[in-house]
């Protein structure tokens, strides 16, 4: 049996600082196709901004569009909605 990944557009919304304006949050959104449940695209996205960009993460949202479900992720804890 051949299991076919399927992508469904992700949305993700950043809520970000920088070190030198830790009182002021900025946001990041961004949406692209990617493989439910891994998300690899995401992850790789996220690991690119910890190692590169010198934003603090404050708060991830994730919205997945697949006609059944909605979900947030939240420091890591996913929640439904």
């Amino acid at each position: 049996m051949i299991i076919i990944p399927i992508k469904t557009v992700v949305a993700i919304k950043v809520i970000y600082y920088l070190p030198d304006y830790a009182s002021l949050l900025q946001e990041f959104y961004w949406a692209t196709d990617d493989i439910h449940p891994t998300y690899p695209r995401i992850v790789k996205f996220l690991n690119f901004w910890k190692d590169n960009i010198e934003a603090t993460i404050n708060i991830i949202e994730l919205r997945v569009d697949n006609n059944a479900e909605i979900s947030k992720t939240i420091y890591g804890k996913q929640y439904s909605s």
